[in-house]
């Protein structure tokens, strides 16, 4: 399975970095992963292949740096199998992918939900309480492992990419 990571941050940290580990024990079992982030460098630590991708930052008229990067971001998606959107400022970028396995990765509470979070194929969240406030939007639960625990982070691995994978 080819996935695409897109990250929102260079530096990463919690929720990316529970990514990286997820990817790279995925990769032990036949996934091919690759990171986006924003800057011009992969993350401290990241032993992947990786790609620059802007997603905007958390400013007021930041996303117009994601809608700038829509054409490079469906170029990308087409080469993969599984696009995932590592929070929700990455799913600034769901109208562009329209025709790809999208999967928008919901860490925080939010206020609101975007009509444009609805194109997702696959809506993920961090707890039943974060999935109760995306109004509608059919979220799947995918709890971060409780501790350090290599079992307990083999176990989130093994959901997460049952989670993600088409069909």
């Amino acid at each position: 399975m080819n996935v695409l990571a897109v990250n929102a941050v260079d530096v990463p940290g919690e929720p990316e970095l529970r990514l990286l580990d997820a990817l790279q024990r995925l990769r032990g079992h036949g996934w091919e992963p690759t990171i986006s982030t924003p800057g011009d460098r992969p993350p401290p630590g990241a032993d992947l292949p990786w790609l620059h991708l802007d997603v905007g930052g958390l400013e007021q008229g930041e996303g117009a740096r994601a809608v700038a990067s829509w054409p490079r971001a469906l170029r990308l998606a087409q080469r993969f199998d599984v696009v995932y959107l590592n929070s929700t400022v990455c799913g600034r970028l769901l109208p562009a992918l329209r025709g790809t396995h999208a999967v928008l990765h919901v860490h925080v509470l939010v206020d609101r939900v975007p009509r444009h979070w609805h194109q997702a194929a696959v809506v993920l969240a961090d707890g039943p309480e974060i999935a109760e406030r995306l109004d509608g939007l059919p979220a799947r639960i995918v709890a971060p492992p409780a501790s350090d625990d290599p079992a307990a982070r083999d176990e989130y691995a093994r959901a997460l990419g049952a989670l993600i994978a088409p069909g």
